[in-house]
């Protein structure tokens, strides 16, 4: 294979305003290009390493979706299952009203309606009621539980709205297992998997191997070294299932080449059944909120029930298949799972608001390892 189209992209990331990047991708569960460019601390004196542990931010939403995924195939819940069934202080909701400020929501928010982003949540951390629960150092279901104290921005199902509902299903996972969201991740899905260098509360050990955080402020090369921390994790008692968790790329990409495989790791462990695998890849939302969604970064997707579904390769200008999903992160990590070519595409790397990485980097390493393969 020829990879000096993709090299030469990469090793000028940091000229480009992007410090450090690790680019990791399979093929037929094998590792077959691994790029490390960049430093992986502030003063430039130690150079990316595989070791290297990054806050993936919104990348733990597909963690989440696959350990909701698992309760779905074994009959523990259902996607129609209403919201309320496992959370009982979200069976009366109330929704945003011109008129009257707010009314009763008319609509049951169910289960898919948390998957699809389309339960009509905001992400807005800082309402009043939220401070509260925060200030309380509430745990995951009970935080969760004061969430239906804000109205609804629409009725659920109706439209798209990036938001909290990721969180909720995570509080959904905690409740129908009977486990703590970390819990189970670690028994069904982490450890199964070899996966040691992932989870919400790193050790001593893991803290010493972060990757420089940074933010970028617009502009240019406008990219500034800040302090190493997560404001969605809410409390100290909170598995913030929507953006919570560190990882190395390694660890993550054993979890997302098994997908690519059909769900089953290369040591036999079945995370998912191949038709859960395809149910991920396809569009769940109505004409208004794929709307919504397309408007806010992604032609040519839709939005499954994981993140972004590829379902339009002439609109999107991506050479993955459709059906591949995925998402992405707030400091650029970004997910790809292609089952159709059975590839997997992780990008790790530490850099805040950077709308280069998802508007240039992510699509532009897809396309260029989709073409050195030919695929």
């Amino acid at each position: 294979m020829d990879f000096t189209k993709i090299d030469t992209f990469l090793e000028k990331m940091p000229e480009r305003g992007i410090p450090s990047i690790d680019v990791a991708f399979t093929k037929d569960g094998e590792s077959v290009y691994r790029k490390c460019v960049g430093f992986s601390n502030a003063e430039k004196t130690k150079p990316v390493c595989p070791t290297d542990i990054y806050w993936i931010f919104s990348a733990t939403k597909v963690i989440t979706c696959v350990a909701a995924m698992q309760l779905v195939e074994k009959g523990i819940i259902a996607l129609d299952d209403p919201v309320s069934k496992y959370i009982p202080s979200f069976e009366k909701l109330t929704v945003k009203d011109k008129e009257k400020g707010y009314a009763l929501a008319e609509t049951v928010m169910t289960v898919e309606h948390l998957f699809t982003m389309t339960g009509g949540l905001t992400y807005d951390l800082n309402t009043p009621n939220l401070k509260k629960a925060k200030a309380e150092q509430l745990g995951t279901v009970e935080l969760v539980s004061r969430i239906p104290n804000d109205p609804l921005m629409f009725e659920p199902g109706t439209r798209y709205r990036y938001s909290l509902c990721h969180d909720v299903l995570g509080a959904v996972v905690e409740v129908a297992s009977g486990m703590r969201f970390s819990d189970y991740l670690q028994k069904n899905i982490f450890d199964p998997l070899e996966m040691k260098d992932i989870g919400f509360r790193p050790d001593d050990d893991q803290r010493e191997r972060f990757s420089a955080l940074y933010k970028h402020y617009g502009g240019i090369q406008s990219c500034v070294n800040v302090p190493i921390s997560n404001s969605f994790i809410l409390t100290d008692n909170y598995d913030s299932a929507g953006a919570g968790l560190f990882s190395t790329v390694d660890d993550y990409m054993k979890l997302i080449t098994a997908l690519s495989l059909g769900g089953t790791a290369k040591n036999g462990y079945r995370v998912l059944t191949e038709e859960s695998i395809k149910m991920m890849g396809e569009n769940r939302l109505c004409p208004d909120a794929l709307n919504d969604f397309v408007n806010t970064r992604s032609f040519g997707y839709g939005w499954g029930l994981c993140g972004r579904a590829h379902i339009s390769p002439d609109m999107s200008l991506r050479r993955t298949a459709k059906g591949e999903f995925g998402w992405d992160g707030a400091a650029g990590a970004f997910v790809m799972v292609d089952p159709t070519n059975r590839t997997s595409l992780y990008i790790g790397t530490h850099i805040l608001g950077s709308q280069y990485m998802y508007h240039v980097v992510h699509p532009t390493v897809t396309n260029m390892l989709y073409e050195a393969f030919d695929l």
